[in-house]
């Protein structure tokens, strides 16, 4: 699939941290790209104090592997010939996601527990499990732009490895996925807490881009 992996692998990278730190900030510590720190999250609350709310943190791993099982099956049904438009269905439905929540946002009180809240946070969970589904099927995209530990650890691997105007190119790439991952939390974070939801409109754009750059 021919793609402009250099635009769109930062710009995935800005909407997963600013989804993430969303999350994080406007739900009481919910991640909705990295799932799994979700169990670090509840047992370190349930250790300290107990809350009605806490199943959603568990909730998130079944909603995102229900998004992850439809994602690789639509994709897969439209592979070899027409992946890329697959790829970039996938990018409208996860962008459509985002622009719901911002609505949801707008529309519902969120800055409590309750249903609000939890649409929110599933709409989310729902649109990283398609984005972690895309990369994963598609390696041209570049490295994963969902979780940047194992992104940062290859770029210092990298930088202790023979010079070559490849490995050069690689390593600026994934600088900037990383930059913009970091880019994204702050931006999600700081929005959420002076804004709320809404600003969630921010990386539905910014999605909708990232899809302009998979070619037809």
């Amino acid at each position: 699939m021919e793609t402009r992996a250099l635009l769109i692998g930062p710009a995935l990278a800005f909407t997963a941290g600013f989804a993430d730190a969303s999350t994080f900030v406007g739900a009481d510590g919910i991640f909705c790209a990295h799932v799994t720190g979700n169990f670090v999250v509840l047992a370190a609350d349930l250790a300290l104090h107990v809350r009605g709310d806490e199943w959603l943190k568990l909730a998130t791993f079944p909603i995102f592997v229900a998004a992850v099982l439809p994602s690789t099956w639509i994709h897969r049904r439209s592979a070899p010939a027409t992946s890329p438009p697959a790829a970039r269905a996938l990018l409208a439905a996860k962008s459509l996601l985002f622009g719901v929540a911002a609505a949801v946002g707008w529309l519902l009180p969120t800055s409590q527990p309750g249903v609000g809240r939890i649409a929110v946070v599933a709409l989310l969970v729902v649109a990283m499990g398609i984005q972690n589904a895309i990369h994963r099927l598609n390696p041209e995209l570049g490295p994963m732009t969902t979780v940047m530990t194992g992104n940062v650890t290859a770029w210092f691997v990298d930088a202790f490895a023979p010079a070559t105007p490849e490995g050069a190119r690689k390593r600026r790439h994934l600088g900037l996925v990383i930059a913009s991952f970091a880019g994204g939390c702050t931006v999600g974070a700081l929005g959420v807490a002076r804004f709320g939801f809404p600003v969630l409109v921010v990386p539905t754009a910014v999605t909708l881009f990232a899809r302009s750059q998979v070619r037809s």
